[in-house]
């Protein structure tokens, strides 16, 4: 364990009160302005130790709450000014994260001793930083990539741990915060510098190639060849209610009846064309019919769901969808899933298959390496509130639990994202071990993502509300330290910016005007 003393810094406060080795309370000096988010150091009788600064207040000793009127502050605040008397104060708490020598040699050990009361409480300097989070840290190299830098030490950039992503990541944000943003530093860096293999489920289509060009495969019709459909997808396409076990018995029997005409060769396989039904489909629906005029218990309901599935779903259920998963989800790109065009029942098909199909998939690799998908993948869910909703079952919710619960070991990891924290479901949500927390405003949300992550105190939940655009609070284990960060800008995302609707109104009213409108408004878009 380490036990030299602080390296020389500017000295910002003073620890008052009772001191613990997990957080401390600082009286900061009159003329210092401290920021949350910064780095500050003190001895201990053990050695540095290294924290953040989670929580800062001011105040004036001669300005109690108990004042009653605002003239009365301006007189006192003018006879202070004359009088020249320093009354202004600041109090802050810190949060100890590790000694300074252990973390400097890449191993963070928790301090076991506080720093005593009355001990200087010193600004961490940027070489301090930038060995701690700099190039020159520990876990450099193959496996990190930037997602910004430090909010107070902008010079200091920081990374995240690819490899950690395994262990789950949790985006969070208001409306407008930055989440996209966000998906798309990460998804860039991943795919770009390490050669990775990102899947995008794009709910409102604003990622498009995130100019990765042919190290991207944008999937703009979104589909899934029925021969690959598990009884789950069939039964939740065809809006088959739980306890409508005799339509499912008929559906079952008839999809099996189906499958062995194929197999042994009774029916021949042709592929649908283009805007068709699906040969499959058609074929299950002939075999529905078939059964329901024999008077097979639930077959006809059955028929009658199926033909809803065609006129709903025809364009999801396509036997053009390449079998091979490779071929869908292509190993080393940015694979984006434009699901802008599907209601919320198609997109929870498709999100909910290819999660399927990518944990099996590792799962068989694992068991015979070379044989199947090259995994690891990493895989965003945009809109998890609404595809892994807290309130009811959802396919997508089913599966992003079991990843979230055994993806580690198989490679595959999962990043939700949203702006409605406490909707999304809390067991999968406790399971991301990483989480980037933006703009959050919502106290009900505040304190569901508390009550779901560790490693976030109240201090540092309060600063959620006060964050900027692009600013994040960001922990886990993809990380060295716990940091407020301003996330690089990603300009390569098409859309997610709001329409100007005044600037779309005034060009739609000129009649000279022969540019397309929908061409402008796919800026956005």
């Amino acid at each position: 364990m380490a036990s030299s003393a602080c390296p020389a810094g500017r000295e910002i406060g003073r620890i008052i009160g009772e001191s613990t080795p997990v957080t401390s309370s600082v009286i900061f000096g009159s003329e210092v302005m401290p920021e949350a988010g910064s780095y500050v150091m003190a001895d201990t009788p053990k050695g540095c130790v290294f924290g953040v600064i989670e929580f800062v207040s001011a105040g004036n000793r001669l300005l109690p709450s108990s004042v009653e009127s605002p003239e009365s502050v301006a007189e006192l605040v003018r006879e202070l000014e004359e009088s020249r008397i320093r009354s202004l104060y600041f109090r802050g708490s810190v949060r100890w994260l590790s000694y300074l020598e252990d973390l400097q040699e890449g191993r963070p050990s928790l301090p076991k001793v506080p720093p005593p009361p009355g001990s200087p409480v010193v600004e961490a300097p940027e070489e301090v930083l930038e060995r701690v989070f700099g190039s020159s840290g520990p876990g450099d190299g193959r496996g990190w990539v930037r997602l910004g830098s430090l909010l107070t030490s902008p010079k200091i950039e920081y990374r995240i741990d690819v490899n950690a992503l395994t262990r789950h990541l949790a985006i969070l944000a208001v409306t407008g915060g930055g989440k996209s943003n966000a998906v798309c530093v990460i998804a860039r860096r991943i795919v770009g510098e390490l050669g990775g293999t990102v899947v995008i489920f794009d709910m409102h289509g604003e990622y498009g190639d995130l100019g990765l060009g042919d190290k991207a495969n944008v999937i703009e019709r979104p589909g899934i060849n029925p021969l690959q459909l598990n009884y789950g997808e069939l039964f939740e396409l065809a809006d088959v209610p739980p306890n409508a076990t005799n339509q499912q018995r008929a559906i079952r029997d008839a999809w099996s009846a189906v499958m062995g005409m194929l197999n042994s060769g009774r029916l021949s396989l042709v592929p649908s064309r283009a805007g068709q039904v699906s040969y499959v489909i058609e074929l299950l629906s002939e075999q529905l019919q078939r059964m329901a005029d024999s008077d097979y218990n639930g077959a006809e309901g059955a028929y009658n769901r199926v033909r809803d599935l065609i006129d709903n779903y025809g364009e999801v259920l396509r036997d053009d969808v390449p079998l091979q998963l490779e071929k869908v989800i292509v190993p080393g790109k940015l694979n984006v899933f434009d699901l802008s065009s599907l209601d919320e029942r198609a997109a929870d098909a498709v999100v909910s298959h290819y999660l399927r199909r990518l944990l099996l998939a590792g799962k068989e690799a694992k068991r015979s390496p070379g044989r199947r998908y090259p995994v690891p993948a990493i895989a965003f869910v945009e809109e998890a509130h609404v595809l892994i909703p807290a309130d009811r079952e959802t396919l997508t919710k089913y599966w992003a639990a079991r990843i979230a619960r055994e993806g580690r070991k198989f490679g595959i990891g999962l990043v939700i994202v949203s702006q409605r924290p406490r909707n999304v479901d809390p067991n999968v949500l406790s399971q991301t071990n990483n989480k980037i927390i933006l703009r959050v405003v919502e106290p009900q949300d505040i304190k569901y993502v508390q009550e779901t992550s560790e490693e976030l105190s109240e201090d540092l939940a309060g600063l959620l509300p006060s964050l900027n655009k692009g600013e994040a609070v960001v922990f886990g284990s993809m990380v060295k330290l716990p940091a407020v960060v301003k996330i690089d800008h990603c300009k390569e995302k098409r859309g997610g910016r709001d329409i100007n609707l005044v600037e779309e109104w005034s060009r739609a009213a000129q009649p000279s005007q022969t540019d397309d409108l929908r061409d402008r408004l796919s800026e956005y878009f």
